[in-house]
């Protein structure tokens, strides 16, 4: 953590795309800061981003009508097990449900047991399952 400096989460939005690209490996997709049914929110500390977790509200075809797909947590290593996904993870869960969706889902690999392990602490529920990757070209 940095000395003194409060941790402080806020959701992105339009006009944050310097932040966006401040945490992206590649040239990110800002246009989705301004679609309602996306949630990005970011962990500060000092007024640097230290993490961050993303998420999409997607509509269904039956049950609940919509549900909040978390696509990707990150805390940059320095600030790990330090309660930043804890709570990146939790404010989410209070946004969901303002959005319609009442239940979430997210995936990551077996062997990651430091997110399997807070997913896990924060009630969720393993489901074993199989996933297929696609790759799509014009034809």
């Amino acid at each position: 953590m940095i000395p003194g400096a409060e941790t402080t989460i806020r959701r992105l939005g339009p006009g944050d795309e310097a932040v966006v690209r401040k945490l992206a490996e590649r040239e990110p997709q800002t246009a989705l800061l301004a679609d309602d049914r996306t949630i990005f929110l970011v962990a500060f500390q000092g007024g640097e981003p230290v993490g961050f977790v993303f998420g999409y509200v997607l509509p269904r075809r039956h049950g609940d009508p919509s549900i909040l797909f978390v696509y990707e947590l990150d805390v940059d290593e320095a600030q790990r097990r330090q309660g930043v996904g804890r709570r990146l993870m939790t404010e989410l869960g209070e946004i969901a449900p303002t959005l319609g969706a009442r239940a979430g889902f997210v995936l990551t690999e077996p062997n990651n047991d430091a997110a399997n392990a807070l997913y896990c602490s924060l009630g969720g529920e393993r489901v074993d399952s199989v996933m297929w990757d696609f790759e799509y070209t014009a034809g």
